[in-house]
C-alpha cells in the first residue's frame, strides 16, 4: 500500500522531470542542473520510503526500467537530443540490473539467527530466480513452467503470516483434521503472528523445505520422520550453549543446531498439493512452519545457492571469507 508520502514524492519527482524538460529546451542550464539535483535527492527520499515500506525492489526497477524508456521516446518526439541521450543510457543499464534480478539472481540478506550455523547473519545470499520458475518482475505471475522445489532446498518465500489478506485456513488447509485444542492453539498463534507482522507485500523467509505435497511429516524433539523414515542425525559436538548435529535428508547433509528447548515438542503434518514445509536449522531459534503453517508454492521467490559476501553490520568492513554455495 503506497503511503500520502510516498505519492507526494513520487508527484514531487514527476513534476521536476516535467520542469527539467522545460530547462533543458529554453537552454536555461542553471536552473536545469539545480532542477537535476533536485530530483536526485526526491529520488533518494523514494527509495528509502520503498525499502521501509518493504515493496517490491524487482517491481520498482521494472517501473524505472519502463520510465527510461518512454523518456527516450519522449526524447525523440519533442527532439530533445539531451533528454534521448541520458535515457538511453539509464534504460539499457536499468533493463540488465532488471533481467538480471528477475530472472538469473537476486541478492539477499539474511536477517535473523534462524538458519544457524549454515546462514549467520549478514550473509549475503544470491537467490536463484529461475530455479522454481521463471515470473514476472515484481509479481507472483509464472511465465514459465513451475518447477517443484525438492526436500532439503534452502527456500526463499514469503510466509502466509506476513501476508494480511491470507487467512489460517489458507496457510493450514488440513485444519479440520486436528483436534480441537490443536486448532483453536493455531488458529490463536498465526492471528498473533499476522497481527504483528503482516505487510501488503508480505516478508521474505529463508528456510529449508522438509516436506513437499504429500509427505507425511512427523518431529518429536529433534527427531524427523518423513512418510514413515527417520532422517539420520549425528552429533558432531556439544557444550553447554549448544549442540551441533550433521543431518541428512534425501542424501544431502547440512549441520542443524540445537539449544534443549524442544526436546517435547511434537508435531504432525500431512503436506497438501501446492504447499511445502519449512523449518530452520536453528531449531530452537526459527520462525517457520512449526509455528505458521504451510506455504504456498505461489509465493516462491528461488533457492539460496551461494553466499558471496558476510556484511554483518555497517561498523565492520565487508568479509569475503564465507564465500561458499549452500548445503
Amino acid at each position: 500500500m503506497l503511503t500520502s508520502g510516498l505519492i507526494a514524492s513520487i508527484i514531487i519527482e514527476l513534476l521536476g522531470f516535467l520542469l527539467w524538460i522545460k530547462f533543458a529546451r529554453d537552454n536555461q542550464n542553471t536552473y536545469k542542473d539545480i532542477t537535476s539535483a533536485l530530483m536526485f535527492i526526491v529520488a533518494l527520499i523514494i527509495l528509502y520510503q520503498v525499502f521501509m515500506l518493504n515493496l517490491d525492489f524487482g517491481l520498482i526497477l521494472a517501473i524505472a526500467t519502463l520510465f527510461s524508456a518512454f523518456a527516450w521516446l519522449l526524447g525523440g518526439l519533442i527532439n530533445l537530443q539531451e533528454l534521448q541521450k541520458e535515457s538511453k543510457s539509464y534504460f539499457f543499464i536499468l533493463l540488465v540490473i532488471t533481467c538480471i534480478r528477475s530472472f538469473a539472481y537476486e541478492p539477499y540478506q539474511i536477517p535473523s539467527r534462524s538458519m544457524v550455523p549454515g546462514l549467520q547473519v549478514g550473509d549475503f545470499v544470491l537467490v536463484n530466480k529461475h530455479a522454481y520458475g521463471i515470473k514476472l518482475p515484481g509479481t507472483n505471475i509464472l511465465i514459465s513452467e513451475l518447477k517443484s522445489p525438492s526436500r532439503n532446498d534452502v527456500a526463499v518465500f514469503i510466509p502466509p503470516h506476513t501476508l494480511c489478506d491470507v487467512s489460517a485456513t489458507d496457510a493450514r488447509p488440513d485444519l479440520s483434521n486436528l483436534s480441537v485444542d490443536e486448532s483453536q492453539l493455531f488458529l490463536k498463534k498465526f492471528s498473533s503472528l499476522q497481527k504483528s507482522r503482516c505487510t501488503p507485500g508480505g516478508i521474505k523467509f529463508v528456510k529449508r523445505i522438509i516436506g513437499i505435497p504429500g509427505d507425511k511429516v512427523e518431529i518429536k524433539g529433534y527427531e524427523i520422520w518423513i512418510n514413515g523414515q527417520k532422517i539420520d542425525q549425528n552429533l558432531l559436538s556439544s557444550s553447554q550453549d549448544e549442540n551441533l548435529l550433521e543431518e541428512t535428508i534425501d542424501k544431502k547433509i547440512h549441520v542443524i543446531r540445537t539449544l534443549g528447548l524442544s526436546e517435547y515438542a511434537q508435531h504432525s503434518w500431512e503436506v497438501p498439493k501446492g504447499r511445502y514445509l519449512a523449518i530452520g536449522d536453528n531449531r530452537d531459534n526459527s520462525l517457520d512452519s512449526r509455528a505458521w503453517g504451510y506455504f504456498s508454492e505461489e509465493y516462491l521467490v528461488g533457492r539460496a545457492d551461494y553466499i558471496w559476501m558476510h556484511w554483518p553490520s555497517f561498523s565492520s568492513l565487508p568479509s569475503l571469507g564465507r564465500n561458499k554455495k549452500i548445503l
